[in-house]
C-alpha cells in the first residue's frame, strides 16, 4: 500500500546523495553525473509504473468496498510517486 512512497522516498534520498556526492567528486552538473542520476530516475520511474499498473490490476479485480480501499490508496501513492519522481528529475534533464 505504501510502495509509491517509499519509491519516492528512496528516489529523493538517491538523487540527493548522487548530487552531494557529484559536487565533491567534480561538479553537479557533469555529464557523467547527470547521466547517472538520470538512468537512477528512470528506473524509479518504471518501477512506480509497475507499481501502479499492479495497483489499478488489483482494484479492477476486487468486488466489495472493504478490498478496494488499500488498493485505492496504494495507487494513489504509485501515482503521486509517478508524478513527483518525474518532477524531480525534471531539474537534471533541462540541465540546472
Amino acid at each position: 500500500m505504501t510502495g509509491g512512497l517509499i519509491l519516492w522516498g528512496v528516489h529523493f534520498l538517491g538523487v540527493y546523495s548522487l548530487a552531494s556526492l557529484a559536487d565533491v567528486v567534480a561538479t553537479a552538473d557533469d555529464p557523467l553525473w547527470r547521466a547517472v542520476g538520470l538512468v537512477f530516475s528512470g528506473t524509479c520511474l518504471l518501477a512506480a509504473a509497475i507499481l501502479l499498473t499492479m495497483s489499478l490490476k488489483r482494484l479492477r479485480r476486487s468486488s466489495d468496498g472493504r478490498s478496494r480501499f488499500p488498493e485505492q490508496l496504494a495507487a494513489l501513492g504509485a501515482g503521486l510517486a509517478l508524478v513527483a519522481i518525474a518532477w524531480q528529475t525534471l531539474p537534471t534533464v533541462i540541465g540546472y
